[in-house]
């Protein structure tokens, strides 16, 4: 896009921009002059931190309107290059969708609406409509709500017992560590969390093992080459000839929770 100003409005802008203190003001002027100076508009937009459509339409609004008019006028807020209709839409795939950089969000756009952004217009877009660029959160597969809700409605009444000394609680499962799905930065909605599916890789570490609920440094493990019923009497074996040699200093019955 090219801009030519006469010289007697150059000094004129020139003169307004050490002038103009308010942030808007400046940064309009300065687009005018940068333009007549024959900078590219992506070069100007990325420089003064405004998206391409913005300079485009300071520009238009200076030859519509005068630049006295254009320096005073109170604009709307400017929501970028797309529709309001296009905006909700691209609300909806960013949430449907996860993307680890702009540059997707970026070809999406271009494909699906013809409207092409800039990174830097992209990203201050996307924290205009709520969403900010964070961790992913790690989600077992098999993870079940109900079944978890359930457990903590059953385990309340169970902790009083052993806090009295009637019971001793142990939480027992077995564990797989294992080279598994690496949580990265997405783009996601503003207080809300986007999870991640983990999966399980080749290799992996088979661990039968028991944390006493009220001394949770006090770990008893049986590391097998397969969690089976053998493997899991072994480790009850073990908890309950503790649990006769007193060592726990809490007697009755042994309870086995498993977190699925």
């Amino acid at each position: 896009m090219n801009l030519t100003l006469c010289e007697s409005k150059r000094i004129h802008l020139r003169t307004l921009q050490k002038q103009r203190r308010d942030e808007a003001g400046y940064v309009k002027v300065t687009v005018l002059l940068l333009l007549d100076k024959g900078r590219p508009v992506a070069s100007i937009a990325e420089d003064l931190g405004l998206d391409e459509g913005t300079v485009y339409r300071y520009v238009q609004l200076y030859h519509l309107q005068g630049l006295a008019t254009y320096l005073t006028a109170e604009q709307a807020r400017y929501w970028g290059l797309l529709t309001s209709a296009q905006l909700a839409h691209l609300c909806q795939e960013v949430n449907r969708t996860l993307y680890v950089d702009c540059k997707g969000i970026q070809a999406w756009l271009l494909e699906t609406c013809r409207v092409h952004y800039s990174v830097s217009g992209l990203t201050d877009l996307l924290h205009r409509l709520g969403f900010c660029y964070k961790l992913t959160t790690a989600l077992p597969c098999e993870a079940n709500a109900a079944a978890q809700s359930t457990f903590l409605a059953n385990l309340t009444p169970l902790l009083a017992e052993a806090a009295t000394g009637e019971a001793v609680l142990y939480y027992a499962d077995a564990a797989h560590p294992t080279h598994n799905t690496r949580c990265t930065r997405a783009w996601c909605a503003t207080g809300q969390q986007r999870a991640l599916l983990t999966v399980s890789g080749r290799e992996r570490v088979n661990l039968n093992a028991a944390l006493n609920a009220h001394a949770p440094t006090q770990v008893h493990l049986d590391e097998t080459g397969r969690v089976d019923a053998q493997s899991t009497r072994r480790l009850y074996e073990k908890l309950e000839s503790i649990k006769k040699c007193g060592s726990m200093g809490l007697g009755g019955h042994l309870h086995r929770f498993c977190w699925h």
